[in-house]
């Protein structure tokens, strides 16, 4: 996480274009491949045919995002961070616990949202499971992967906060069935930001971009 603590003094006030074209945040996905709905949010497209975001709106959605999240945090409410992608998942603990925040990283235990309360029942007792309980080391790395990251979690999150749509798509469609607002990075090749409340667009092809908008989420939720 060596960029990300470099970074840190990087905040929404003082956020610049620069910036972006630093982290290769700008970068969108090829062309071909874009969602057209998102037209509106490109400036153009590279001798590769790779799309270019427009930055000034990339910035304005970013610093939207971070205020709704300030908000949450001000109110005391809980975020979820969520990245189960092999690239992300560092990334995922490193923005939960940097901010005191439940997590997700390893895997999506399907119902978590919206079988909540036998889920709960789940975590109220994991510290339970692992000292009483003969569990092989596979069994209990299952657990610690599960439980771990949410044990803090006492109730619904305020807002889930998903670092990449494209692995983590299943928790908007349970995240939109109790009506809790979603926080996400997308590229434009999105094909669901109309489920978004909240889209940070960036590039998603490599984990450089993401290192400067986890950075920017952390400064925000730190303050």
């Amino acid at each position: 996480m060596a960029i990300l603590k470099a970074k840190k003094k990087v905040n929404k006030n003082n956020l610049a274009l620069e910036h972006l074209l630093l982290f290769k945040n700008h970068l969108g996905s090829r062309f071909s491949f874009r969602n057209p709905s998102m037209d509106e949010f490109l400036f153009g497209v590279d001798s590769t045919s790779n799309t270019i975001f427009n930055v000034e709106k990339t910035i304005t959605l970013l610093k939207r995002a971070l205020s709704f999240l300030s908000l949450i945090k001000k109110n005391n409410k809980q975020i979820l961070f969520v990245g189960t992608g092999l690239k992300i998942r560092k990334l995922a603990k490193f923005a939960g616990k940097s901010t005191n925040q439940p997590y997700v990283n390893m895997r999506w235990v399907k119902g978590l949202l919206t079988n909540w309360e036998s889920i709960s029942s789940s975590v109220k007792f994991y510290d339970l499971f692992l000292k009483r309980l003969d569990l092989t080391k596979k069994s209990e790395q299952k657990l610690r992967q599960t439980f771990e990251g949410i044990r803090s979690l006492k109730e619904l999150p305020a807002v889930i906060f998903i670092i990449d749509l494209e692995y983590d798509f299943e928790v908007v469609v349970e995240a939109k069935k109790l009506n809790i607002p979603v926080v996400a990075i997308v590229d434009n090749n999105c094909k669901h930001i109309d489920l978004i409340d909240y889209p940070i667009l960036s590039n998603t092809g490599s984990i450089l971009p993401f290192y400067l908008i986890i950075s920017l989420v952390i400064e925000t939720l730190k303050k």
